[in-house]
């Protein structure tokens, strides 16, 4: 019956993409990032920003996924607030967050600091020495970013599978499968000393760039902004090809406008001959 039906469909696509070479996206031994992932510092705090689509091979198994996960939270508007970007497995890297916070919260216990906010630097040192743990069988790659109290800005570290912390210097950086499409975009377009707004545009534009080239991207787009007074989390909805304007649509072989894709060079069009 159709209610059978629906409870074996997981299953049976799970063993589908397990066992069946033409579906699976990546071959034996590969390691599947397909997300992403900016963030960028502007004057006075950071955006950070994801898609929203998680999969298990070809098959999507959630469309709005949250990517984005609070490790020092900024509700009473102290500052000092800090999040990261996973990609990766997502078990791996919400274990991740789940016990970097649990680590932060038990050493406020034994040290008496309940109102003392770890730095960002330290919190992108937690997480790597957790990766490090946990190297043989860790699927992850993170971003980690949040507001310097001290120093009144925000700063933004990059923590690879194997382990290497990288302090973003230049206020930007990217990860995941999509930001291989959209680092022309980021270098060409990022100014320092942004305000809030640009930041954000700067931001969803560039996680929606590379949504519309990157398969293994897609939903809509969610943003955290961390500033000195608040913690602020949006959401960004790109509208569907199909509800797209006539203007801004497409037929397959032809050339695309720059119109429909701002910061893409039109691709080459190819004659027959």
């Amino acid at each position: 019956n159709v209610p059978m039906l629906r409870l074996l469909l997981p299953f049976v696509l799970s063993v589908a993409l397990c066992c069946c070479p033409s579906v699976r996206a990546t071959k034996p031994g590969e390691i599947s990032l397909g997300t992403t992932l900016v963030a960028a510092c502007f004057k006075g705090g950071v955006v950070v920003g994801a898609d929203t689509r998680t999969s298990a091979g070809a098959y999507v198994t959630n469309r709005y996924a949250t990517k984005i996960a609070s490790i020092v939270e900024n509700d009473a508007g102290e500052g000092g607030g800090v999040v990261i970007c996973r990609s990766g497995s997502a078990a791996d890297t919400q274990f991740l967050a789940d016990r970097a916070k649990w680590e932060l919260r038990e050493r406020s216990y034994r040290l008496g600091v309940l109102q003392d906010r770890p730095p960002v630097g330290q919190v992108a040192r937690l997480l790597r020495s957790l990766m490090l743990e946990e190297s043989q069988d860790m699927v992850a790659s993170l971003i980690c970013a949040g507001y310097n109290s001290e120093k009144g800005c925000g700063e933004l570290y990059s923590i690879s599978q194997t382990g290497s912390l990288i302090h973003e210097d230049a206020g930007y950086t990217a990860g995941g499968s999509g930001s291989s499409y959209i680092l022309g975009f980021l270098d060409r377009e990022y100014k320092a000393n942004m305000s809030e707004e640009e930041a954000v545009d700067f931001v969803t534009t560039a996680v929606q760039l590379a949504m519309a080239r990157d398969g293994s991207s897609g939903g809509v787009v969610r943003l955290v902004i961390l500033a000195a007074d608040r913690q602020e989390e949006r959401m960004v909805i790109t509208p569907s090809p199909s509800k797209a304007s006539s203007s801004q649509r497409e037929a397959r072989g032809t050339v695309a406008t720059s119109k429909s894709l701002p910061g893409f060079a039109n691709p080459l069009h190819r004659t027959k001959g």
